[in-house]
């Protein structure tokens, strides 16, 4: 008897780890609506699965999103379930936002608008702010940018 639950324990742990892991490498942005071209502005969301603000975020962020498909804006999702791992600072270093990442390592429940090319933050979306809100924040970040 013993052994059988040894067995079922096991392999309930093995799929909550393969949930888990999946759970990791989903996006809160759908890569399909990335711009074609070189950003102007990136959307940074830094996230993850245990974070309570994310669930409210990510959705919100995810209506946006679509609007913006053709505006010089890039959005990236920075994963922080599995904890800080070298990969999640790879990618903010591919994404040039290598020196913002320092400052915010580990935070999640929000989403930075950086120019990206000065790399200066230009307004943080969070939960406090509605899909309307988050539309209007991207639209100024953008314009903003692009007369720099």
């Amino acid at each position: 008897m013993t052994k059988s639950k040894n067995v079922l324990f096991l392999a309930l742990l093995a799929a909550g780890v393969a949930v888990f892991a999946a759970l990791g490498r989903t996006s809160a942005t759908d890569a399909e609506y990335t711009y074609a071209g070189e950003p102007e502005v990136i959307a940074a969301t830094f996230s993850s699965a245990w974070c309570s603000a994310c669930k409210i975020l990510e959705p919100r962020l995810k209506d946006v999103v679509p609007e913006f498909a053709d505006q010089p804006v890039k959005f990236v999702k920075l994963d922080f379930t599995f904890g800080q791992r070298g990969d999640v600072a790879d990618l903010a270093e591919e994404e040039g936002l290598g020196h913002i990442y320092p400052q915010f390592e580990g935070a999640t429940g929000f989403t930075l608008l950086v120019d990206a090319e000065t790399g200066e933050i230009i307004d943080q979306l969070t939960i406090n702010h509605s899909k309307a809100a988050m539309r209007a924040a991207i639209a100024q970040a953008v314009a903003g940018a692009t007369q720099s």
